[in-house]
């Protein structure tokens, strides 16, 4: 072999040397199922929302009602004239304390007449009616309920020998304790009484407290 071959193949091995040893390109490739994602410059992320600061806001503060406390005003003197009829109950106006047509009208009337004609009253200062609210319940705009607790140590007299020197004889000092439920109608922009209904009653237990 000559010079001049022997000299070309060392050449040529030398390259083939110089590129096996020399780094490849790392190729990359993209598929289907991993697209490539890119962003415009107009959709950057948003900044974090600053947390909005917590308010307490205290509670409205309801109003009186004013409805009820009317209705116990007006109870209260219903109930006081109620039991003053029996002071005289050939004078007593159920039209100030009673609604037109209502069952406690018409009871009172036949009670009040039962003791006109026995000639039974009791007196002022001769015992009392003690009465106290239990609940008050208006069940619609013109009709109210209200439960009372009633401790009542009025004297009934008998008054037919008051011109003679007997006077006046005690007829009935029973003390009742009762519960009763009053119906009150509203008519003409005032409340009256329109009926009572007795749920308990005793003369020994005083089972509540007005």
């Amino acid at each position: 072999m000559s010079r001049r071959v022997r000299l070309t193949i060392t050449t040529a091995l030398a390259a083939i040397l110089v590129m096996g040893c020399a780094p490849q390109a790392e190729l990359s490739f993209d598929t289907l199922d991993s697209p490539a994602v890119t962003s415009s410059p107009n959709e950057q992320s948003a900044p974090p929302m600053e947390e909005a600061p917590i308010v307490q806001v205290a509670a409205d503060v309801a109003e009186p009602d004013t409805t009820s406390a009317l209705i116990e005003q007006t109870f209260a003197k219903l109930i006081s004239g109620w039991s003053s009829c029996f002071h005289e109950p050939t004078r007593c106006d159920l039209s100030r304390i009673t609604a037109a047509k209502s069952p406690e009208r018409t009871r009172l009337a036949d009670s009040l007449a039962f003791y006109a004609a026995e000639q039974l009253s009791t007196r002022p200062g001769e015992g009392d009616l003690e009465w106290g609210i239990e609940s008050l319940t208006i069940t619609s705009a013109d009709r109210a309920r209200v439960i009372t607790c009633e401790y009542d140590t009025r004297i009934f007299f008998d008054t037919s020998m008051s011109e003679t020197e007997l006077g006046d004889i005690i007829f009935d000092a029973t003390v009742w304790t009762r519960r009763v439920e009053w119906t009150l109608a509203k008519s003409d922009d005032t409340w009256k009484l329109s009926s009572r209904r007795i749920d308990r009653r005793s003369p020994a237990v005083r089972f509540c407290a007005p």
